[in-house]
């Protein structure tokens, strides 16, 4: 990460002064001592991030083929596996995960990641509720839950960075197709 910093060192110039130690209270001067003080001004310029060629995360195919309802979590990995199953009937996943590009700012060593809230489908019976962030253009998996921020690195050496979720199920969901609502990534280069 580029980072250039002006930094102005703080210095304290003052009138003179003195101080008396003593087993009697001094007497309050009527004189009055000047100061100036200047104080230290930082300005640090970070590289721009830019991102382009989002591809949506897709789940995929979910059936219930066991009896009762859903409840416990899917979860995608950015790696397009699945690391955890729905708990009360089998899942039948044929999905895949999402992806984006960096194009500016590959270098960001230290970046803030805020997830919008979580987006829940048929009366709340399922929920995305968190995102994972991984792949070749991070240094290591990253995961924010919805309405939450977690920190991460780009690795610098692609500009490819993959996307897995997690579903949490409660109820029958109904059968059909849930494509609306999304959550907004926001990616921040901190200094």
């Amino acid at each position: 990460m580029d980072i250039k910093k002006l930094d102005m060192k703080k210095s304290f110039i003052a009138g003179s002064a003195l101080a008396v130690m003593s087993g009697f209270v001094p007497q309050v001067s009527t004189t009055a001592l000047a100061g100036v003080t200047t104080l230290g001004v930082n300005l640090q310029v970070v590289t721009a991030i830019t991102l382009a060629t989002p591809v949506d995360l897709d789940f995929g195919r979910i059936a219930v083929t066991g009896g009762g309802p859903l409840s416990g979590t899917h979860v995608l990995t950015p790696s397009n596996t699945v690391s955890q199953l729905a708990t009360s009937g089998s899942v039948v996943v044929a999905g895949s995960n999402g992806s984006f590009q960096i194009t500016g700012g590959i270098g960001a060593g230290n970046v803030q990641i805020t997830a919008g809230p979580a987006v829940t489908y048929d009366g709340g019976d399922i929920t995305l509720n968190r995102l994972t962030l991984g792949g070749a253009g991070m240094s290591a998996s990253v995961t924010v839950a919805a309405g939450g921020t977690a920190t991460g690195t780009f690795s610098g050496g692609s500009p490819n960075v993959n996307v897995g979720g997690r579903l949490a199920f409660a109820g029958v969901p109904a059968n059909g197709d849930y494509n609306t609502g999304t959550i907004t990534i926001t990616i921040t280069d901190l200094p």
